[in-house]
């Protein structure tokens, strides 16, 4: 069965949106299984998000995850958004920690895949300091390419749209511990959350070189690449 998604151009951005409720498994094996072909500038691929409510994979506990599968084209600079992500500060009645079995105190965590590759994981609901409930709902997401072939899945790091009393550091391994070389990004109190503000958002740029060649230009517009006040960011 196909994503509920639904795609609009816009000017410089691609935008996708998934409900929830329609995760797709039929398509998802495009992500985590790689296809062996190369890709040019503009050619058609896929990106996932998996949401996982732990963030060690190597357990023999049962791990619960949701993977949803978004439509693409190499080196657009692409939003992909999950309608219904986030909706309420109560974990017991959010569809989304209630279907993975999250309880309020714990944590879901992220990733992206695509074309055989996989980002380091991050969190995506929380608790920070005395057990401030709260949710990481932005991130961009740099897929790197040599000669057409996906080669990894790295993270744009910095805190763009907050100020330091709301910025931590946010980078997993697959095995439940933290990656040291990742970087502070912004999160928001759940009191202050709501699904327009919290669902879950993820941007897309791709760096390095087509199937022909050619560098890669939607890099440019990653996050970190514009001073403090430079873009308005929207969730």
């Amino acid at each position: 069965e196909l994503p509920g998604w639904r795609g609009e151009h816009v000017p410089t951005t691609t935008m996708f949106r998934a409900l929830l409720v329609a995760a797709s498994v039929a398509v998802a094996h495009a992500c985590y299984s790689k296809a062996g072909t190369t890709l040019a500038m503009g050619d058609d691929t896929w990106v996932c998000l998996t949401i996982a409510n732990s963030s060690d994979w190597t357990s023999n506990g049962e791990l619960g995850y949701k993977r949803m599968a978004f439509p693409a084209k190499m080196d657009e600079f692409t939003k992909l958004e999950i309608d219904g992500s986030w909706e309420s500060v109560d974990y017991s009645v959010d569809t989304l920690t209630s279907a993975l079995g999250v309880s309020s105190g714990q944590e879901l965590f992220m990733h992206v895949e695509s074309e055989g590759q996989f980002s380091y994981q991050k969190r995506y609901r929380t608790t920070i300091g005395n057990a401030q409930a709260v949710t990481f709902p932005m991130n961009v997401a740099i897929v790197n390419m040599d000669m057409g072939e996906v080669v990894g899945i790295t993270w744009d790091y910095g805190c763009f749209n907050c100020g330091s009393d709301s910025c931590a550091k946010n980078t997993y391994n697959y095995k439940g511990g933290t990656h040291s070389d990742g970087e502070a990004e912004c999160y928001m109190n759940d009191a202050d959350c709501s699904s327009n503000k919290c669902d879950m958002v993820v941007y897309v740029v791709w760096s390095g070189t087509d199937v022909n060649g050619n560098y890669l230009l939607s890099q440019q517009k990653r996050l970190s690449n514009f001073q403090l006040g430079d873009v308005k960011i929207k969730y």
